[in-house]
């Protein structure tokens, strides 16, 4: 005889968390198990909490795979330490990812923060917008769990905690989802595809990534001039001098390596929630496909592989850069702190183009299908798309 209440499916749950975190604190197995028995036990829901991308088989392209997981009120539950933030390129990505395509669908509450170290950093007038998006999401404060132990009572009562949140926002979302008829906002609408509103959206995402690239050369190139005069000034001087000199240097780079961090955290988010819009308007686009509209793609395509390449300048400066600076960091620790949010700041740059390149590859496998040719980046710039300037 079937038990049919064993064999419904489970919620799934995606854990993300860095190992360097889990090598000395050891919780990533028992917070697992913890939350599925307790939310079995304590609410009589069946959870599966998966702890990295092969085992819930995202694959490779796992950021269309988000969407998937949203419309089944899949948690995403980040746990967080500023190691989350500086040591894991591929945490920030699922951060940012699965937080842009939650929020265009109106299911931010499937996102569950857990904090376990760096309270004192997780503010909302952090420099790294990441950062503040854990803040706004109001995390779960587990760090005496975790520092007490599996299996004592502080780690129990907080798991009651984490799995009761849990149980609310997978209920808060499947009422929500329920109110879509289809289980999909982003479904075409009886009167049309929507395909105006997202080419509306991208137009203004187009513009904010075009002023936060201003900005960071605009910073860059302020940074290289300050440190041209550090390299004129210390010729010949002596040791003390030097150190002087460049303390002074420190003080006057510190503000713009932290605009540098800002703009730069900032365009990681933008940059997500760009893939979020994109790949929402080409499944629109691809299932409402007409001559028009595979012309209005390319020219689409063009811009954005101008951005690209443009973007792709900016980041060799900021390479180049801070190869150059190494050597004084090495050495003076007013110009390491100083520099730091600039390596904040590339890092961001560095996992937003990773995604743009992703999305890129996504628009031309797409164009490519309909047409059988897709522009390349040598093509020419469409009118009205500015490059980023190189310092002079």
């Amino acid at each position: 005889m079937p038990d049919f209440m064993s064999e419904q499916p489970a919620v799934q749950c995606f854990l993300s968390f860095t190992h360097e975190d889990d090598s000395f604190l050891n919780f990533v197995t028992p917070l697992k198990n913890s939350l599925e028995k307790f939310c079995a036990s304590a609410h009589g829901r069946k959870i599966e909490v998966f702890v990295d991308r092969e085992s819930i088989g995202w694959g490779e392209d796992w950021r269309t795979k988000i969407q998937d997981g949203l419309n089944a009120a899949m948690v995403f539950i980040p746990v967080i330490s500023m190691n989350y933030f500086y040591e894991s390129g591929a945490c920030r990505e699922e951060l940012s990812a699965f937080y842009a395509k939650a929020n265009e669908l109106g299911l931010t509450q499937l996102i569950l923060p857990l904090l376990v170290l760096g309270h004192e950093l997780v503010t909302g007038q952090s420099d790294d917008a990441n950062i503040r998006i854990i803040e706004k999401l109001q995390y779960v404060d587990i760090k005496d769990a975790v520092l007490a132990g599996a299996g004592t009572p502080e780690w129990r009562r907080t798991m009651d905690v984490v799995a009761d949140k849990l149980i609310k926002a997978i209920r808060s979302a499947e009422a929500a989802l329920e109110k879509c008829k289809k289980g999909d906002r982003l479904a075409p609408a009886k009167d049309g595809p929507g395909l105006q509103e997202y080419k509306e959206n991208l137009t203004k995402i187009g513009e904010l990534l075009e002023r936060q690239f201003d900005a960071i050369s605009h910073s860059l190139d302020e940074l290289a001039e300050e440190m041209r005069q550090l390299t004129g000034d210390v010729a010949g001087l002596r040791p003390e001098a030097i150190k002087a000199r460049v303390v002074r240097a420190a003080d006057t780079i510190k503000p713009m390596a932290v605009n540098i961090q800002q703009v730069g955290t900032a365009f990681e988010t933008t940059v997500a929630e760009t893939d979020s819009t994109i790949r929402s308007y080409m499944r629109l686009m691809d299932s409402h496909m007409t001559p028009d509209l595979v012309d209005r793609a390319r020219r689409e395509y063009d811009e954005f592989v101008e951005m690209l390449a443009g973007l792709m300048d900016l980041e060799a400066r900021i390479t180049e850069f801070l190869t150059q600076i190494r050597p004084l960091e090495a050495i003076n620790a007013p110009l390491r702190a100083a520099i730091r949010p600039v390596r904040v700041g590339a890092q961001s740059m560095q996992l937003g183009m990773r995604t743009m390149r992703e999305l890129s590859r996504i628009i031309s496998n797409l164009l490519d299908g309909r047409e059988g040719r897709v522009p390349e980046v040598s093509r020419p710039r469409p009118p009205g798309l500015r490059s980023v300037p190189r310092p002079t």
